[in-house]
């Protein structure tokens, strides 16, 4: 399979993951962004070039179930997370676990507040889904990535004494 091929499969996967189990396995209302998970795994293992691809792909499509005034801030978020990430990578190289997991959660926050700033919403307004939304959120989806991040890493290789 190529590695374009797999990676659309993956992307699929993310949004019947979001759209079906996500709700399944919701606690207090909260459940974990799978979008936005493959959005961070794409730039860590391809580079900003494919995490923009692939973020803006997942933002567009986000979009089309947003309501109209909103049109183009998931895009635009998930882009710019897309290339965040995919920077973080390039720059240092590989990123270790701990690390990866950090950098879904700071994501996960940056991509928040943009689409907050995106959608013009008020401090207020802001204030309160941080607390009520965000946070939780962000919990959850640091927990299923990492899961996801664990599983995907394979068993790491023995270093030649």
């Amino acid at each position: 399979m190529s590695k374009w091929l797999k990676a659309f499969v993956l992307f699929l996967l993310s949004f019947v993951l979001q759209t079906t189990v996500a709700d399944w396995i919701s606690m207090f209302g909260v459940s974990p962004d799978f979008v936005i998970i493959f959005v961070v795994a794409a730039a860590i293992k391809r580079g900003p070039a494919s995490g923009c691809f692939w973020g803006f792909l997942a933002g567009f499509t986000q979009d089309v179930y947003a309501p109209v005034e909103w049109l183009g801030a998931h895009a635009i978020s998930m882009t710019l997370i897309g290339f965040l990430v995919g920077q973080l990578e390039e720059r240092f190289l590989t990123l270790n676990f701990p690390t990866k997991v950090g950098v879904l959660g700071l994501a996960f926050f940056v991509c928040d507040m943009a689409y907050f700033f995106f959608t013009g919403l008020e401090g207020e307004a802001v204030t309160n889904l941080f607390f009520k939304e965000t946070l939780p959120e962000c919990a959850y989806t640091l927990f299923v990535g990492a899961l996801v991040f664990y599983l995907s890493m394979g068993k790491p290789a023995k270093h030649a004494k």
